[in-house]
């Protein structure tokens, strides 16, 4: 199973590796042939792109955390450059355009003006030079590569880790209760719980192809509910930036009260969405990952497919799910 891991990790990082080396002529023939606004449009997809697999990448490399923690000072500081460049991908490529999103979804002229005050008044994103980015993606794969303590991991560790991540995202739901965002510790709470879900979603896309339809229905549901909490933390990154902003006083009270508005929607679709994602107890779910890695015959890594990510498990369910989603779609960016 350890060596089925590194070999995904190297599947993703040498994805990001050729958006980054196709970027610049991607770039150039969208410029010349479609215009700046086509461009900026491929780039922001590209760095979308890029944001969700360096989290992956974090994600894996955490996984892996008992066999690389105490191999030397190097690779900890990778991992933590990794995390860093993950979380400035995540919020750099979100304000700004959450915002022109909500303007364009606005169903009243005055919301979309108010809200368009505010995307144009957000301090300048500064998102990680492409060169940048090329250096520590190729410095990923050489850390994947080289450690070699990471067959120290039997699958019954590594299964444990990913039971793990499960397991504290099922307990601080239990903490929050039903009303998701209410209160500052609710609130933190609620990052917490994003932060297990979305450790829980990448681990488990692992064995999502050995998993039962229920057990794929139920990675569809926490995958729909790492995007819909993240979606949250940028609606009151957004409402926390608009109260800094030098604007009308109007426009700023307009642009809060219709954030709180969008915030309220995420509350309600969380709500939905949990009961569909911890569908399963802890202990189930630790059964469920050991007949996973069983079928899969992870000892074999060449016959392996590549893991895929959460899909739809079935049409109900895609139906079910949009008749639930708020009208400006949020959560599905990525």
């Amino acid at each position: 199973m350890a060596d089925y891991i590194v070999s995904q990790s190297l599947q993703i990082n040498n994805r990001c590796l050729r958006y980054l080396a196709d970027w610049d002529v991607d770039q150039t023939q969208m410029s010349v042939n479609h215009g700046p606004v086509h461009a900026e449009a491929h780039t922001a997809y590209a760095e979308s792109l890029l944001a969700l697999d360096s989290r992956r990448l974090v994600s894996l490399w955490l996984l892996m955390r008992p066999a690389w923690k105490k191999s030397g000072a190097q690779t900890t500081a990778h991992v933590e450059t990794l995390s860093v460049c993950a979380q400035t991908l995540t919020e750099a490529t979100s304000t700004r355009r959450l915002a022109l999103r909500l303007a364009n979804s606005a169903a009243l002229d005055q919301d979309a003006q108010a809200i368009l005050t505010v995307a144009r008044n957000l301090p300048a994103e500064n998102p990680p030079a492409w060169d940048e980015l090329n250096n520590l993606f190729g410095q990923d794969s050489h850390f994947w590569r080289k450690s070699r303590g990471f067959n120290v991991l039997d699958d019954a560790a590594l299964q444990a880790r990913v039971s793990r991540s499960y397991r504290k995202a099922y307990r601080l739901r239990n903490c929050l209760g039903e009303d998701v965002g209410a209160g500052e510790d609710r609130a933190f709470l609620a990052v917490k719980l994003h932060r297990w879900v979305q450790l829980s979603v990448h681990q488990l896309e692992l064995l999502r192809s050995g998993l039962s339809d229920a057990g794929r229905a139920q990675l569809w549901y926490l995958d729909k509910l790492s995007d819909t909490l993240r979606t949250r933390a940028d609606l009151q990154r957004l409402k926390q930036a608009t109260v800094l902003l030098h604007i009308a006083p109007s426009a700023r009270t307009q642009v809060e009260f219709y954030v709180d508005q969008q915030i309220g929607k995420m509350d309600m679709r969380i709500a939905r969405l949990v009961k569909g994602a911890f569908s399963s107890k802890p202990k189930s779910m630790a059964l469920a990952l050991e007949q996973a890695v069983g079928d899969l015959g992870l000892r074999s890594v060449s016959l392996m497919q590549p893991a895929g990510v959460a899909v739809r498990p079935d049409e109900m369910a895609t139906q079910q799910m949009t008749a639930e989603q708020p009208s400006m779609g949020l959560p599905d960016r990525e």
